[in-house]
C-alpha cells in the first residue's frame, strides 16, 4: 500500500480512538452490564458498543476494508484488515482501573503497518506507523536499552485462562527474579507493550493471547526499537514476549525448557 493510502487509513484510526475514548469515559457506567464469554473472560456492553462506534467510522471512509473485532469477529489471515479491540483490560474496565485502553492496528501485504492504542483515563496515544518511528502524545519514545536491568520492571501476566499452563509458568516466573527487580501485570496487553516501547518497564511476557490484543502494540514496540518473539503465532492462542533489544535474548534463555 502506498504511504498516503496507509496514512488516510491511521488518521481515520485516530479520529476512532479518539471518539472510542470519548464515549468510554462518558459511559463508564455501562461496566456493570456483563455478560460471561468464558473462564475469566468477560464482555460488557461498552466493549460492543465501542467497536460498532469504531466500525462505523472506518467503514464510513473504507466501506471495502475488511475488518477483524474482538466482539464482532470478521476476516483472519486477511492480507489488507483492520484489527480492532474496542476495549482491551476489560476486567479493568469492569473495575475502574484506569489501565484499559483501545487497540486499532491496519495490516496490509507487507504485515502490520501501523499502530494505535489509546489510554482513556490517562489522556495517552501510542502510535506508531512502519519505519517512521513511535511516539506517545505526538513525541517520539524509545525502549530502555540498558544493558543492566536489575533496577528495571518486567510485565509478567499469569495464564489466568488457562490454569494447565499454571505450573510451568511460575518456574519461569521466578527466573525473571535472577535478571529483574520486580514484576506488574496491568490487565492490558496493548498498554503492556506500549510500555516497553517507552522505557517503563523492560520485559513482557504472556501466554494465550489473541491477534487484536497484541497487533497495534507489536507496531508501537518495533517501531520503538525493541524486539517481539512470537513462541505460539496462532491468532487465537500467541504467546509472545517483547523487550528491549538489549535483553531480549537473556529473557528468551529464562524462558527455554
Amino acid at each position: 500500500m502506498d504511504r498516503k493510502e496507509l496514512h488516510r487509513r491511521f488518521e481515520a484510526a485516530r479520529r476512532a480512538a479518539d471518539e472510542a475514548s470519548s464515549f468510554l469515559l462518558s459511559h463508564e457506567g455501562l461496566r456493570s452490564d456483563v455478560s460471561f464469554k468464558g473462564c475469566n473472560d468477560y464482555v460488557t456492553a461498552a466493549d460492543s458498543m465501542s467497536e460498532k462506534l469504531i466500525r462505523s467510522i472506518i467503514s464510513e471512509e473504507f466501506p471495502d476494508d475488511q475488518i477483524l473485532g474482538e466482539e464482532y469477529g470478521g476476516v483472519s489471515g486477511h492480507s489488507r484488515r483492520w484489527i480492532i479491540d474496542p476495549i482491551d483490560g476489560t476486567v479493568d474496565f469492569m473495575s475502574s482501573f484506569p489501565c484499559y485502553t483501545i487497540s486499532i492496528a491496519y495490516e496490509d501485504e507487507d504485515g502490520i503497518a501501523f499502530g494505535i492504542v489509546a489510554v482513556p483515563r490517562q489522556s495517552e496515544v501510542f502510535s506508531a506507523i512502519r519505519g517512521e518511528g513511535a511516539f506517545l502524545n505526538g513525541s517520539p519514545i524509545h525502549t530502555d536499552e540498558r544493558e543492566d536491568v536489575s533496577e528495571t520492571l518486567a510485565l509478567l501476566v499469569p495464564p489466568h485462562r488457562n490454569h494447565l499452563r499454571m505450573d510451568g509458568y511460575m518456574v519461569q516466573m521466578r527466573r525473571f527474579y535472577e535478571l529483574f527487580s520486580d514484576m506488574r501485570s496491568i490487565g492490558s496487553a496493548a498498554l503492556s507493550l506500549c510500555y516497553v516501547a517507552c522505557g517503563r518497564c523492560t520485559s513482557y511476557y504472556e501466554l494465550g493471547l489473541h491477534i487484536y490484543d497484541c497487533a497495534a502494540g507489536i507496531m508501537i514496540v518495533r517501531e520503538a526499537g525493541g524486539r517481539i518473539t512470537l513462541l505460539s503465532d496462532d491468532e487465537s492462542s500467541m504467546d509472545i514476549v517483547a523487550t528491549s533489544s538489549a535483553v531480549h535474548e537473556r529473557v528468551l534463555e529464562l524462558l527455554d525448557d
